[in-house]
């Protein structure tokens, strides 16, 4: 059922945007063997193994490919604005970003922000995303719709997706190891702590 919904969010926002960014030109950052997720849906607590997957990054975009039961599920991370924006005069790629279909730039809402965790002498600098329905920069005009957030999705290149949250953190989806080895439980915990998770599930992903 988590996978189902997580999933299912995943591809409403991807419809938006995931094949506009998808480049022809991306390099391999990090490959991993295997990786072990702990989900939450409610009262309902899954464990999710995936067999493998690759980080890529392309010119506007982190492509997010991990492998669960043989299946393929894909992830789009956006870079924040300043890269994007780098990167775009680098390649002289336009400065706004279309969406698919809609023929219009997409709003700041849709870039990340970096965020940097100093932990025990240890500096984390990861990824974070805030989802929403739409990022159509004329969302309200256009669709007769207002914008509102979906989740929040925390990323590294290093570890991949450490954190999403669907739904006002009632589905929830946590990185417990990459390649066999516990992932950086400090790092999370603080992202957790952050994101008003409740204490009795810190205590559940302490014990994963």
């Amino acid at each position: 059922m988590i996978k189902h919904l997580l999933i299912l969010s995943v591809f409403v926002n991807s419809l938006l945007v995931y094949s506009q960014n998808k480049s022809t030109s991306t390099q391999l950052v990090n490959r991993f063997s295997s990786a072990k997720y702990i989900g939450f849906h409610g009262e309902k607590v899954q464990e999710f193994n995936y067999s493998g997957g690759t980080i890529l990054a392309g010119k506007t975009n982190y492509d997010i490919e991990m492998i669960i039961h043989g299946h393929k599920r894909k992830f789009w991370f956006p870079f924040t604005k300043q890269e994007a924006d780098s990167l775009k005069a680098k390649d002289s790629i336009p400065k706004t970003e279309v969406i698919p279909g809609l023929n219009t730039a997409v709003s700041d809402r849709y870039y990340s922000e970096k965020v940097t965790y100093t932990l025990k002498d240890k500096k984390y600098t990861v990824y974070k995303h805030v989802d929403y329905n739409c990022y159509d920069s004329l969302c309200g005009s256009r669709h007769d719709h207002i914008t509102f957030r979906t989740g929040i999705t925390y990323f590294s290149p290093d570890y991949g997706l450490l954190f999403i949250s669907l739904n006002n953190n009632m589905t929830l989806e946590i990185l417990v190891s990459l390649n066999g080895k516990e992932a950086p439980k400090d790092l999370i915990l603080a992202i957790l702590k952050e994101n008003n998770i409740s204490p009795d599930i810190l205590k559940k992903y302490k014990k994963a």
